[in-house]
C-alpha cells in the first residue's frame, strides 16, 4: 500500500488534474477538513532558475492580490521538503473553454457576450493590480455551470505572470545584443511578445481577440502546423475575414471589434478590458459588463505593490550613494532607445536588466574585473582587477529603479542610485557628488525629463 503524498504538511494529494509548462496540478484535501483545493507543484526547469526564489516570492504576492469572483484565489504557498515550491489554490469544478470548443466548435453570440463579460471583469481587476497574465488561452478559462443560465467563467493560471508595474527593458534593447524569448502559447501569443517589445495589459487583450475569433468562427486566425509560421503570421499577417471562413450570420460590428482587438500594435487595440467590453456591448446591443457584474462585490481600492524604484521599498543605503528621482512620460521602448543612445555615447556597460531594475557602469577602465578570476592569489587579482584611474574620475555605477504607478499609462517613476565601484572609493565626497549630479542631469536630458 502506497503512502499518501502530503504537501506542505497539511494537504493530502489525490490525483493529478494535468500539467502545463510551469507546473503540475493536483486535486487535494486539507487534512484538517474543509473543501478540496488545488496544489500546483512547480516544475524543476522553473525552480532551477538562479532567480527563482525571488520570482516565486514576487509571484505569490502578485497572486495574493487577486480577489475577484472571476479569478482563482490563492490560499497558501510554500516550499515543501519533497515536492519543492507549491501553490495551494481554490478548486473550481467545471469544464475548460478548450473542452467546450471541442464539443461545440462555435458559440452563439449571447453566450459569447456573457463569457466575455466575465473575462473582461477578471482581466480589468488583474490589470488594475499591475498583473499581466501573458498566457491566456481556452485551457486557462474554467467555465462553471456550463450550459445553464448561471454560466460564468474563471481565469486560471495567473502564476508567474509578471508585474506590469515593474517594466522590463530587455538587455538587447539597451545593447543591441541578446535573444528574444516569446512567452505564452503560440496560437494565442501577442505580436509584441514575439517581437520582444515591452509588454503591457494590451498584450492580454490580443489573446482575448484570438479566443473571440475562435469562439465565433470555430477556427484559429492562424492555424498553421509549424510554430514558426504561426508566430510570423501573428506579427505580419492580417487575420482572415469571417466570410472567408463561411461565417456570414454575425453582425459586421462584431467582426470589426474582433479584428480591432487583433491589431498588430497595442495602441491600435482597445486600451483596456473594460473598453473592450463596452465596444462589444455596443456591437451586440446589450451591456455585457453590467450583465456579468458579480452581485454584492465591490472593487477594492487600487493599492499597487511596493515596486522597484518605489519609495516604499526598503533598502540599505551605500555610504557614498547619491540618489535622484524624476518622472518621464513615455513608453518603455522609447526609454530603452534613449538609454541605449546614452550608453553608446558614453561607452557604458549594462550589468543587469530585469523587471523594474537596470544597472549600468560608466568609466570602467580596460581590464577591470570585479572579482578574482582564478585561485592564484590576491596579488594577481589586485594587479588584474584594479587598473589605475585618474583621481576624481572613478567609475560610476548607476542603479535605475523603474516603477509604473498606472499600468494603463505611459508614466514611469525613476529612482537613480549613483555609487562607486568597491575598488574605487571617491577621494573627495564633494567632487563625487558634483559628478553624480552632472551625470544625472545628462541622463535626464537624454530622457527628456
Amino acid at each position: 500500500m502506497t503512502h499518501p503524498v502530503i504537501a506542505l504538511g497539511k494537504y493530502r494529494l489525490h490525483r493529478s488534474l494535468g500539467q502545463g509548462s510551469n507546473a503540475e496540478v493536483f486535486l487535494a484535501e486539507p487534512m484538517e477538513g474543509g473543501p478540496p483545493v488545488v496544489v500546483k507543484k512547480i516544475h524543476a526547469h522553473i525552480t532551477s532558475h538562479p532567480k527563482f526564489r525571488q520570482m516565486f516570492d514576487a509571484e505569490v504576492q502578485s497572486l495574493a492580490r487577486l480577489r475577484h469572483p472571476y479569478t482563482l484565489r490563492l490560499y497558501e504557498a510554500g516550499i515543501d521538503a519533497h515536492l519543492g515550491p507549491c501553490l495551494v489554490m481554490e478548486y473550481v469544478p467545471g469544464v475548460t473553454l478548450e473542452q467546450l470548443l471541442r464539443r461545440h466548435r462555435t458559440f452563439d453570440l449571447e453566450r459569447v457576450g456573457k463569457l466575455l463579460g466575465c473575462f473582461c471583469h477578471a482581466l480589468q481587476h488583474a490589470h488594475d493590480a499591475g498583473i499581466i497574465h501573458r498566457d491566456l488561452k481556452p485551457a486557462n478559462l474554467m467555465v462553471q455551470r456550463a450550459g445553464t443560465i448561471q454560466e460564468s467563467l474563471k481565469v486560471m493560471d495567473f502564476g508567474f505572470a509578471g508585474f506590469a508595474t515593474r517594466p522590463f527593458i530587455q538587455p538587447k534593447e539597451l545593447t543591441g545584443y541578446g535573444s528574444v524569448q516569446a512567452l505564452g502559447t503560440p496560437s494565442y501569443v501577442s505580436p509584441e511578445m514575439i517581437r520582444g517589445d515591452t509588454v503591457d495589459a494590451r498584450s492580454d487583450l490580443y489573446s482575448v481577440g484570438v479566443i473571440l475569433f475562435e469562439m465565433l468562427t470555430g477556427h484559429l486566425p492562424f492555424p498553421y502546423s509549424e510554430v514558426s509560421q504561426v508566430l510570423a503570421a501573428h506579427v505580419r499577417q492580417a487575420p482572415p475575414r469571417f466570410a472567408q471562413l463561411g461565417v456570414r450570420s454575425l453582425p459586421p460590428q462584431v467582426e470589426e471589434i474582433v479584428q480591432l482587438t487583433l491589431s498588430k500594435y497595442p495602441n491600435e487595440r482597445p486600451q483596456s478590458a473594460r473598453e473592450l467590453a463596452a465596444l462589444f456591448s455596443q456591437a451586440i446591443g446589450w451591456n455585457i459588463w453590467e450583465a456579468t457584474q458579480p452581485p454584492d462585490w465591490v472593487e477594492p481600492p487600487k493599492t499597487p505593490p511596493p515596486a522597484a524604484g518605489d519609495s516604499r521599498e526598503q533598502r540599505r543605503p551605500h555610504p557614498y550613494e547619491v540618489v535622484h528621482r524624476f518622472t518621464v512620460e513615455m513608453p518603455e521602448r522609447m526609454v530603452a532607445a534613449k538609454l541605449r543612445g546614452f550608453m553608446d555615447d558614453l561607452l557604458g556597460l549594462v550589468v543587469t536588466s530585469e523587471p523594474g531594475l537596470i544597472i549600468l557602469r560608466l568609466g570602467v577602465p580596460d581590464g577591470y574585473q570585479s572579482q578574482p578570476t582564478s585561485s592564484s592569489g590576491l596579488f594577481r587579482w589586485f594587479q588584474k582587477g584594479r587598473p589605475r584611474v585618474e583621481r576624481d574620475n572613478e567609475p560610476i555605477e548607476v542603479e535605475l529603479r523603474l516603477y509604473k504607478p498606472d499600468p494603463q499609462q505611459s508614466r514611469l517613476d525613476m529612482t537613480l542610485y549613483y555609487r562607486p565601484l568597491p575598488e574605487y572609493p571617491p577621494h573627495s565626497m564633494t567632487v563625487w557628488r558634483q559628478r553624480c549630479d552632472k551625470l544625472n542631469a545628462l541622463i535626464r536630458k537624454y530622457l527628456g525629463a
